[in-house]
């Protein structure tokens, strides 16, 4: 299966600390939802790796760079799958 990884390799050759190793399956990305959510623990492991290669403190979670996307309510999986995958306005109808 295949896996997401995001590891911190600090500076002087010490050993890399894994911020995230996630197993993915392909069809899970067809819904709105697990991408959101698959995208904003890629935004925390990567701020945390971040944070440990340059020897500083683990972000907190209210420090997290959440990209302002996954910041805004969430919307019912009807109203999310007529959003098109590109950002695009969708067609109304």
């Amino acid at each position: 299966m295949p896996r997401i990884i995001i590891k911190a390799d600090p500076p002087g050759g010490e050993n890399a600390d894994l911020t995230l190793s996630e197993h993915v399956v392909a069809a899970n990305l067809n819904d709105p939802h697990y991408r959101a959510q698959l995208l904003e623990r890629l935004t925390w492991a990567t701020a945390d790796a971040e944070e440990l290669e340059s020897r500083g403190p683990a972000c907190a979670s209210s420090e997290r760079p959440i990209p302002p996307a996954l910041l805004e309510p969430r919307k019912s999986g009807r109203d999310l799958a007529a959003v098109p995958l590109n950002g695009a306005a969708a067609p109304s109808g």
